[in-house]
């Protein structure tokens, strides 16, 4: 057995198929094929199971998963170490957290402001589920993600706070009506995310509090569309205050004075344990990104 096919084996299981992970490896399908027998003749069970709509796991390969993906981080940990490198961070985050906050942070962290421990970087940017999946699975070292959702045993830390805030173009009916009240809000259209994502479920809570009767003008899968979109005056969105810091401050959005409905938001970090040389870097990010919370940098 050797890393090559236990490569080859997570590359299956993650893409779905041998051809897939034969383009993604830069191998040649029968390459994949060759490695994946001689890693079952070594194991002495068979590892995948070959179906008409992919390639799945066994329940061998299944508790082979976990194995691999140490051995293959191990082989990755020891290279690094070995010719100098500085040790690998795998990084995930919700969407807005990395388009408008998170950018900022890394570059602040790869040029010392975090101190002397340091690390290369990758980022995935996904749901909060998906985030949390790689994360339990070991593809993923740390996310950065909001609040909601189940209970994380492992290890975290709260970076700081921000609020969601309503707002809408200032060409908008709300944006001209003071003071603002729930009744107000119930004639105007909303813009909402796709069912899942955290924003979503503020709009949700925020419907419950007003009546179930708040009309919805678009559901977006995109973020940046939704921002856009109220922009363009096409209706009211529910959003945090950091992700819409730059259209606040340019005049392209307002945030309207709605006393009751949108509550604070926490921003957590969690992380996996055994991190290895990684782990050092990662708790100074962790207190860089305290100090650089998304709420303080809405405000700068």
């Amino acid at each position: 057995m050797d890393t090559r096919q236990l490569r080859a084996f997570l590359t299956v299981v993650e893409t779905g198929g041998i051809s897939s992970a034969a383009e993604l490896l830069g191998y040649a399908q029968s390459s994949v094929s060759d490695q994946l027998r001689t890693l079952e003749r070594d194991l002495g069970v068979p590892v995948l199971n070959r179906t008409s709509i992919g390639t799945v796991p066994t329940e061998a390969g299944q508790r082979l998963l976990p194995y691999a993906r140490r051995l293959l981080d191990l082989d990755n940990e020891l290279r690094r170490s070995v010719t100098g490198q500085r040790p690998l961070l795998r990084i995930g985050a919700l969407q807005s957290l990395a388009d408008e906050w998170l950018p900022e942070v890394l570059t602040a962290f790869d040029h010392g402001a975090a101190g002397p421990e340091t690390a290369d970087v990758t980022v995935t940017v996904s749901s909060r589920t998906r985030l949390m999946e790689e994360l339990n699975e070991g593809r993923l070292d740390a996310v950065f993600t909001l609040d909601s959702g189940p209970k994380y045993d492992g290890p975290s830390a709260v970076v700081g706070y921000d609020r969601v805030v309503l707002v809408t173009a200032p060409t908008h009916p709300l944006a001209g009506v003071h003071p603002l009240t729930l009744a107000d809000v119930k004639q105007s259209e909303f813009l909402v995310t796709e069912i899942g994502c955290i924003y979503r479920q503020c709009f949700d809570e925020f419907g419950r509090d007003v009546g179930p009767s708040l009309k919805i003008a678009m559901i977006t899968g995109s973020l940046n569309a939704l921002r856009r979109l109220a922009v363009n005056g096409r209706g009211a969105a529910l959003l945090p205050r950091f992700s819409v810091a730059s259209e606040l401050s340019s005049g392209d959005l307002v945030m309207l004075d709605l006393k009751e409905g949108p509550v604070r938001l926490t921003v957590e970090a969690r992380w996996r344990e055994g991190l290895g040389p990684a782990e050092a870097p990662l708790r100074s990010l962790v207190e860089l990104t305290q100090k650089f919370s998304p709420a303080s940098w809405a405000m700068t």
